[in-house]
């Protein structure tokens, strides 16, 4: 299907530079019929744009290097296996053309006051519940798990365990020494727990609410680059230190119990892998700083050893 519009305004640089990049007709888009083409951000290998049609528009996403275009291979598996995404448009091998959520009449974008909501914890609760019942269905398919799904706790090992110590400035800590002896046994450990999908990057700026008031609220969580295996408990994790506390209440009720083996072996491997990712940075990232008092007041070091107790 060809994607209409009528006036002829259009940014011909970016379209032309647009055209180079995606075939805009497998994605049901005619150029001609495209009157503007806003660039709104690059990030994650991908290029953003909104794509207006007159009244009508979408959002692009293009992947220059179609090997860097597993989002797009991401919302396939999840349409196919019925999770909810944002509506899709069109696809090709490095594009998706997305719904817009700003011009959306089923969909609008969440605002920061959403995650007081109890209404929105309960909605979390049943996309995540659908992701990762998905989520064990094709990790226990006969082919297994796509190759494009990863494990972030595979990134982790002594040397990059040793090489976070040393870039903070804080090698002379113990802490480093014991989980370079015991990161291994504990990937291996919670590998060997039950596994799932994990949409790992929860924040109220990637979730979708339902715009109808009479119905119950609905959720989507979308932008799937960090989308890969791993257990339950670290997306709960992850949702809970996002929501007020009405909403995680509310979401904690609905999803349902978590496994304490998980919780205790995601409590060192989480904090471990979030600084591996910041020292990588130019400069260490905001966020990476609330996990700094954990190594100096001595709770990883202690998260490690109840998590070794348990092997």
């Amino acid at each position: 299907m060809t994607h209409r519009c009528t006036s002829q305004h259009r940014d011909s640089q970016t379209l032309t530079e647009l055209t180079r990049k995606c075939d805009l007709r497998q994605l049901g888009l005619d150029p001609h019929n495209i009157t503007q083409v806003d660039h709104i951000h690059e990030k994650h290998g991908g290029r953003v744009y909104r794509i207006s049609c007159g009244n009508t528009s979408f959002v692009l996403k293009c992947f220059p290097d179609p090997a860097q275009a597993d989002e797009v291979r991401c919302y396939a598996l999840l349409q196919h296996h019925g999770v909810p995404t944002l509506p899709v448009h069109g696809q090709a091998d490095n594009a998706i053309l997305l719904e817009d959520l700003a011009v959306s009449p089923s969909w609008r974008p969440a605002a920061e006051p959403d995650v007081e909501s109890p209404k929105v914890g309960r909605a979390l609760a049943q996309w995540y519940r659908t992701l990762h019942a998905a989520g064990r269905e094709i990790l226990a398919a006969p082919d297994g798990p796509p190759p494009f799904l990863g494990r972030e706790i595979d990134a982790l090992d002594p040397a990059v365990v040793l090489d976070i110590g040393q870039k903070l400035g804080l090698a002379a800590n113990p802490v480093w020494r014991l989980a370079a002896d015991s990161v291994g046994r504990l990937v291996h450990a919670m590998r060997s727990l039950p596994e799932t999908l994990n949409y790992n990057d929860f924040h109220w700026t990637n979730l979708a609410l339902s715009r109808h008031r009479t119905q119950p609220l609905r959720a989507i969580v979308y932008d799937y680059h960090l989308l890969g295996i791993g257990v339950p408990y670290s997306d709960w994790r992850n949702v809970i230190g996002s929501l007020g506390k009405r909403a995680k209440a509310a979401f904690i009720e609905a999803y349902g119990p978590v496994d304490e083996r998980e919780a205790l072996l995601d409590a060192p491997l989480s904090i471990l892998f979030g600084l591996a990712v910041a020292v990588q940075r130019p400069h260490l990232p905001e966020w990476a700083k609330d996990l700094l008092p954990a190594v100096q007041s001595g709770r990883l070091e202690a998260d490690f050893r109840r998590a070794l107790d348990t092997l």
